[in-house]
């Protein structure tokens, strides 16, 4: 009964302070978003014969979680709560990279999906930077990665494409949908260079 009648003092004084005070708390709602790269340039009239698997996808541990990272001074990062990725960023971005190679005509299978084809060239991805850079009036969107491609002859894989890339994108404003935009240009042109280079190096 006393715990009971403390309860209601409490209630009856936080409402009495909200009223009289303007006393009040209210957050931010939580928005999700996904990375979704604009149009792959088609290099070949006839899709390359070729079979991949993506085999892994490294991602910094200091980008690796949903949340929005931002760069507010040289030696500052700062996560943000209330803006996401709505599935892991590792996930997001390997799959527009899968769908930006098939559409290029370098490779025709996705080894991973369709099983019964042999896989000609095995992938890997290390995914080292992925921020808003706030330092400045002038906010960018910086992504970079590294992508190391392996021949698979005999079973046996040979590195023969290594190359890190890097985009340091222009936006808007500081704020969390400027931010995916530019993303998303920045590795719409990255994409589209990587598959150049691929299609003047795989045989």
């Amino acid at each position: 009964m006393k715990t009971l009648y403390r309860f209601l003092i409490l209630f009856g004084l936080s409402f009495f302070l909200s009223q009289c005070f303007g006393v009040s708390k209210t957050f931010p709602e939580k928005k999700f978003y996904l990375i979704e790269t604009g149009e792959t340039k088609q290099l070949f009239s006839v899709t390359k014969p070729r079979a991949f698997v993506v085999r892994k996808v490294f991602i910094s541990q200091r980008f690796e979680g949903k949340e929005f990272v931002y760069r507010k001074d040289n030696a500052v990062y700062e996560s943000d709560y209330y803006n996401g990725f709505f599935i892991p960023p590792a996930h997001n971005f390997k799959e527009e990279f899968v769908r930006s190679l098939l559409k290029s005509g370098n490779f025709e299978w996705d080894a991973s999906i369709h099983t019964r084809v042999s896989v000609t060239h095995f992938i890997e991805l290390n995914l080292t930077q992925m921020y808003g850079d706030f330092r400045t009036k002038e906010p960018k969107a910086v992504i970079e990665f590294e992508i190391v491609v392996y021949e698979d002859k005999d079973s046996v894989s040979t590195p023969v494409f290594r190359k890190t890339y890097r985009q340091i994108q222009s936006i808007e404003k500081k704020e969390p949908e400027a931010l995916v935009l530019g993303w998303n240009l920045g590795l719409t042109n990255t994409f589209n260079e990587l598959n150049l280079d691929l299609s003047q190096k795989l045989k």
